[in-house]
């Protein structure tokens, strides 16, 4: 932790916060609740590729995978953003899951295969790079893709990137310009 670090402390069970960067999810109201969130930071923009590699391997470590047939018919030059697509499970297994009351087993074992589809976005904004992680679907798994995307961020402060911005919202608070938005991924046929 850098020497310059202010610790504050966070009203939520105790927890110490790093008010070098932004709140994780736990300790945000949004992400107490099992709803879809974005995590909006901003990073200079000398470690751009750093931050979204970061970031992929997070998705990834949450047993996302790339899915660039989703962004395939979306504009991303229409918001002036970058967009990288990741989903998990499927529309037949969630059926599957729903339709047969197997989802009663995920509140006793955790989710196994709950559908999400999550968007990586990144924009230049004054100077620094915006990058936005929102799950356009599934909010299931919200605590699970939140706590590796918590861990990504911890590991860029470790590396002594500055990484601050608004942190954790709902994914419906993600700007409606932005394809990290729910209803601007559905225009652009990113949710399907």
């Amino acid at each position: 932790m850098p020497s310059h670090a202010v610790l504050v402390t966070c009203a939520y069970a105790g927890r110490v916060h790093d008010a070098d960067r932004p709140l994780r999810a736990p300790e945000t109201s949004a992400g107490r609740h099992r709803i879809a969130l974005s995590c909006t930071v901003h990073v200079p923009q000398g470690v751009q590729d750093a931050a979204l590699l970061a970031f992929e391997q997070a998705l990834q470590r949450a047993h996302l995978r790339a899915a660039p047939e989703r962004a395939a018919h979306a504009n991303p030059g229409a918001t002036g953003e970058t967009l990288t697509v990741y989903e998990r499970g499927s529309f037949l297994a969630e059926t599957l899951f729903n339709g047969t009351g197997l989802s009663l087993l995920t509140t006793r074992v955790g989710p196994l295969s709950m559908q999400a589809v999550v968007v990586l976005t990144t924009r230049t904004v004054n100077d620094l790079s915006r990058v936005i992680v929102s799950m356009v679907v599934g909010g299931e798994v919200a605590p699970e893709i939140a706590r590796e995307v918590d861990a990504a961020i911890d590991d860029l402060v470790a590396r002594g990137v500055v990484v601050d911005g608004p942190g954790w919202a709902r994914a419906v608070d993600v700007p409606r310009e932005s394809l990290g938005h729910p209803q601007t991924a559905r225009e652009h046929g990113i949710r399907g």
